[in-house]
Order: C-alpha cells, then structure tokens, then sequence
C-alpha cells in the first residue's frame, strides 16, 4: 500500500472534521441527549490536544475524535502517527537514529529506499511483546480515554459513533497479549491478541514503521512542503467493517 506524503490525507482530515462540526453543531442532541440547547463544538486537534472537537456544554465535556473515510469498506485510519513515540522503545529508537544517517550520508534514492526497509524491519522483529503492549497502553488506550470515536463515510454522509473504552479494543489492549505477524522483509505486521485461554483475537490492527515525508523528502530531493522526513510508527486500524460489526449494540449510525 502506498502512503500519500503530498500534504492531501491531512487537508482532507482537517474538511472532515469541518464538516462534522457543523454537523454536530445542529444534530449532537440525538446522540447526546441531555445537552442544553446552548452546548458549542469547539475545534481542538494539533499538537496540543488529542481529541479533535470537543462538545462543551456547562460543565460538562464530551472529547470527540474524528477518523475520516471515503467509504468504509477501503482503506484504514491512524491510532498512533508519530516520531516522539519512537524515544522510549528502543529498536524504535534505533530505526530512527538510522533514519537519520541515511538522510544525512545517501544520495541515491534506491539505495536509501532500501537502507530504511531493511532497518524498518529488523525494528519489527527486535519489538517484544512487552514492547508493543506498553505502546498501545500508553498511545492508543491511555490517549483515548474517554474518548468518543466518530467515523465518517464521506461518499454516503453516514456517521459512527461509540465510545472508545467500551470497545473490544480497548479491552485486549488492556487484558491480552499483543504479538506481530510479520510478512518477509515488509516493513508492517499485523497485531493479534491471544487471551488467558490461548484464544487468538484479530482487531484489525496493525503496526507501521516508516517515514513521514518518504525518501525523496530524507535525503533533501523533497519539494514543495515535503522537504525533510524522520522516522515515524503507526498504529493502522485495518477492517473497519470489522469494527463497526465488532462494537454490536455499542456503536450508533447517524
């Protein structure tokens, strides 16, 4: 799969979360019903806050975070996209730190493309389980919390909502043990859970570990807003289909 790093996934977020703004501004009571009829969506996102809008009505607060699709069935939205997570797992960190001395020795595309895939999979295989486990409780449930998740189908304008802690999710995260599947010298691997009872549950989730900006960007033949690129993990959530199914009774379509 290909990664846009031509700027169009963010603008095309920032539109969504416009949007459903505007959307929430007029519907939020049929989902939230004991609003006032003076609550405000207020935008929030950027590097200073984790939730992208927040419902704020008195003293209360309902943190909304917003994963845009144009249909649900293609496709993934992002859990985690970050360099700062990098810092605190060590093969990330060292992926990073290679990252940067390709950017700064190579010269030829190929050659570099090749340098950061062979170090973005031997990060794959050196994570523990340990390892993954504390970065999906500290990046993905720890910074959801509370959270509501909203996913919106662009080409239909039909909208899910539900809560992230009440979530299958958000429950293997917190009581299974995550280990990678990884495919050959891909730099990707699926994340599966195995409960106390040795059952293997499959969330759909799985882990990328790659640059922001692409090759070009790292070593200084970017253009444009793409002129410099790092190493970055994602956590992708794959089969959506598979968690709208998944939630049952606890997500709603609006």
């Amino acid at each position: 799969m290909g990664y846009k790093t031509d700027g169009s996934s963010h603008s095309d977020g920032i539109s969504n979360e416009e949007n459903l703004i505007e959307r929430l501004q007029t519907d939020a009571q049929q989902l939230y019903p004991n609003l006032s009829d003076d609550y405000q969506v207020v935008k929030r996102g950027g590097t200073k806050f984790k939730q992208d809008m927040e419902i704020v009505d008195g003293n209360r607060t309902i943190l909304i975070s917003a994963k845009k699709k144009t249909a649900i069935g293609k496709g993934s939205f992002d859990w985690v996209n970050s360099s700062s997570v990098i810092k605190t797992i060590e093969p990330l960190r060292i992926f990073a730190q290679t990252v940067k001395s390709v950017g700064e020795t190579y010269s030829n595309k190929d050659t570099a493309r090749s340098a950061v895939k062979s170090a973005g999979n031997k990060a794959l295989r050196e994570l523990t389980s340990s390892e993954v486990s504390d970065l999906l409780r500290e990046h993905v449930s720890k910074k959801n919390s509370n959270m509501r998740v909203i996913i919106s189908e662009t080409s239909t304008g039909n909208n899910w909502e539900y809560k992230f802690d009440d979530s299958p999710l958000h429950n293997s995260i917190q009581n299974h043990t995550p280990s990678l599947r990884i495919r050959g010298t891909g730099t990707s691997a699926k994340i599966i859970f195995k409960d106390s009872e040795g059952n293997t549950i499959d969330h759909g989730l799985r882990i990328r570990i790659v640059t922001n900006n692409g090759i070009g960007a790292l070593i200084g033949q970017g253009s444009g807003a793409n002129k410099s690129s790092r190493g970055v993990v994602k956590i992708q959530q794959d089969n959506i289909p598979g968690l709208i199914s998944g939630l049952k009774n606890k997500i709603r379509k609006f």
